[in-house]
């Protein structure tokens, strides 16, 4: 795998959405990653729909971490009308890339925030029509190699990829006869390199889209991170390292040796996944995982004994991937293998997770008493399946 920046310097903040105002770990490695002498926070609400509450809200909540309010700047840059504020017209932001005023922000900038929102419209506004950057978008390149921050949350994360996921359900991915929003991609910044990052990831189920983008002829990115709400990949571009920050997981998912049939219903084969949380390390040159300090291997050591049983459902306890290739997987001494299904209707998926000759896990509980597992090399593959239900007799 090639080095995640294409430029050795500066850093990302990739938050996967759902960032509580109280999470003191990702804040304090934004506030932290400004390099010196370079004290001004910028803030682009491209993406948003309500742009000035999405950037007042995201104010109050740096002075709340104890951000001087003289230091931030709001960059005029937005798509849509806030329907909050009746005495401006936000959408007429659109041409401001161009604009030396709003420019003039960006290059005061230690740190730039990139709000939530529709990631299309970030791109729309800060990429020209033939395709170029636009005077603000190499306003904030130069910024990033000089050294500065720049952060992102949900439409924020999506961006620092090129290209980017814009939309796109799982089933519908992988079973298109599935009700729900078709797989897309768009142009992307392209902070992060050569990784495909996804966001909401345990929350909306996207282990399957990742590995649907992946594997997709339409992009050749091969190495995706999907980042759980409230958590960050913290990525040091001098380093090629990245630290995972915030209360979830975030997911590594490596296609570099998959295969997907050409026609049909995509079934995939050689993925390997991993997962880390808060404290571990993520080498971006091989995609490796190395677990915080505190945590201890599970293999040879298990604390579950028993076989997991296959399935799917609100029924079935352990769903999440920590659950299911943690305690259901590396953490169990009597599972090898295990297997979930998910449908809707009549068309439905299988996913088959493997434990391998390069399987590790760890787990163990940091600072706060909170117990996480780290896991690496467990084998993932998709499978498509048809399924029938029958009310059973009485």
């Amino acid at each position: 795998m090639a080095s995640i920046a294409h430029a050795d310097s500066g850093t990302l903040v990739i938050v996967g959405g759902g960032l509580q105002p109280d999470n003191a770990e990702v804040f304090t490695a934004f506030l932290d990653a400004r390099p010196d002498g370079t004290p001004k926070f910028v803030i682009i609400p491209a993406a948003s729909g309500e742009p000035q509450q999405s950037a007042d809200a995201f104010r109050e909540t740096l002075i709340a971490h104890g951000v001087d309010p003289a230091a931030i700047l709001l960059v005029e840059l937005a798509m849509v009308d806030d329907p909050s504020t009746e005495s401006v017209d936000e959408a007429s932001w659109r041409d401001n890339s161009h604009n030396p005023v709003e420019i003039a922000k960006i290059e005061q900038a230690g740190a730039i925030w990139f709000t939530g929102g529709d990631q299309s419209r970030i791109s729309a506004l800060l990429i020209a029509s033939d395709g170029h950057d636009s005077p603000m978008l190499a306003s904030i390149r130069a910024r990033l190699e000089a050294g500065a921050v720049i952060g992102g949350t949900s439409a924020g994360a999506a961006i620092m990829s090129d290209p980017m996921i814009t939309q796109g359900d799982t089933l519908a991915a992988l079973a298109p006869q599935v009700p729900g929003e078709s797989l897309e991609f768009g142009r992307g910044l392209g902070f992060a390199g050569d990784v495909l990052i996804d966001q909401h990831f345990g929350q909306r189920a996207r282990l399957g889209r990742l590995a649907a983008a992946l594997t997709d002829r339409r992009q050749a990115l091969k190495i995706g991170m999907g980042i759980d709400e409230d958590t960050a990949l913290l990525v040091d571009r001098a380093a090629h390292t990245a630290r995972v920050v915030g209360t979830g997981y975030v997911t590594i998912l490596d296609a570099r040796f998959a295969h997907r049939n050409a026609e049909g219903r995509p079934a995939i084969n050689g993925l390997m996944v991993g997962l880390g949380a808060s404290g571990d390390t993520i080498d971006l040159a091989n995609a490796s995982i190395a677990p915080a300090p505190f945590k201890r291997p599970t293999l040879g050591r298990e604390y579950f004994d028993a076989a997991t049983p296959s399935g799917g459902g609100m029924a079935l306890a352990g769903q999440s991937l920590a659950e299911v290739a943690g305690e259901g997987l590396l953490d169990n001494s009597a599972a090898q293998q295990v297997v979930r299904h998910s449908f809707v209707g009549e068309f439905g998926v299988t996913y088959r997770f493997t434990q391998t000759e390069v399987s590790h896990g760890w787990w163990g509980r940091g600072p706060n008493g909170t117990a996480r597992y780290t896991l690496s090399g467990i084998g993932f593959d998709i499978e498509p399946i048809e399924v029938t239900i029958k009310r059973a007799g009485n």
